[in-house]
């Protein structure tokens, strides 16, 4: 069954992030035109290979400690924080264009994949427990 989820969240993911790449860049080039950053795609592209990275991990975690699933949801959703933290840091630090645009921007799509993970996560964990109940 697990292999079918990832298929699905991977182009759940994809679609995610092309449409809300696309949404954000309108968004930004409609009322911020002068705010846009050459690296605005740069925020699309990291919850995108953070989503593999947690749909991987959560499949790897799900074949060998299943009981642990929600352990590593919340660990993920810790890490993704702290590395989306990081991430902001490193692109005030080194190159600062227009950097209240990018961190309002990256926090805009933070909340949008926070909300699709765990809508995913949450369906998921319904599905497994109507499998359990069954056996």
């Amino acid at each position: 069954m697990l292999p079918k989820v990832k298929q699905i969240f991977i182009i759940a993911l994809t679609l995610t992030g092309v449409v809300f790449g696309w949404i954000g860049y309108g968004i930004l080039q409609l009322f911020y035109p002068d705010e846009y950053s050459p690296y605005f795609p740069l925020i699309p592209l990291f919850f995108y290979v953070f989503g593999l990275v947690f749909i991987y991990l959560f499949e790897y975690m799900h074949k060998y400690m299943p009981e642990k699933s929600t352990l590593v949801y919340i660990i993920s959703k810790g890490a993704k924080l702290v590395i989306g933290l990081m991430f902001l840091v490193v692109y005030g630090f080194f190159i600062g264009i227009h950097t209240k645009v990018f961190i309002l921007t990256f926090l805009a799509y933070y909340i949008v994949y926070l909300i699709f993970e765990s809508c995913f996560f949450l369906r998921y964990e319904m599905e497994m427990k109507k499998v359990n109940k069954k056996k």
